[in-house]
């Protein structure tokens, strides 16, 4: 099966939760060592879970990072706007790529429903 590429919507997520993890990092002088340490994992495990390009990384892995440097994650789901929905219809009108119509239906689908 073909691998999906991350959305817009995939990276703009996890790069604020790597964000918000390094700040947190950051205030409290905690090195990727000590973290790695802390978690009982590796620091090159560490490193793919903080690259904010890398969004194959599981929620579990996100909420074990971020519990570790004292975080919680919540999530929530809210419909997309409608401008939002129509921005996302006109570019799927206009789509000539298997992928980027799956993708754009996902996100029509998830825009509407809100995730559910």
């Amino acid at each position: 099966m073909p691998r999906r590429s991350a959305s817009r919507e995939d990276l703009e997520i996890k790069r604020s939760l790597t964000n918000s993890i390094r700040r947190k990092m950051s205030e409290d002088g905690l090195s990727i060592t000590a973290l790695a340490n802390r978690m009982g994992t590796g620091r090159t495990a560490v490193r793919r879970i903080l690259d904010a390009t890398n969004t194959s990384i599981t929620f579990r892995s996100m909420s074990r990072v971020a519990a570790a440097v004292g975080l919680r994650i919540k999530l929530t789901a809210e419909p997309a706007s409608p401008a939002e929905l129509g921005r996302l219809a006109q570019r799927l009108a206009k789509s000539r790529s298997r992928d980027e119509v799956i993708d754009l239906k996902t996100r029509i689908t998830h825009g509407f429903y809100g995730g559910a």
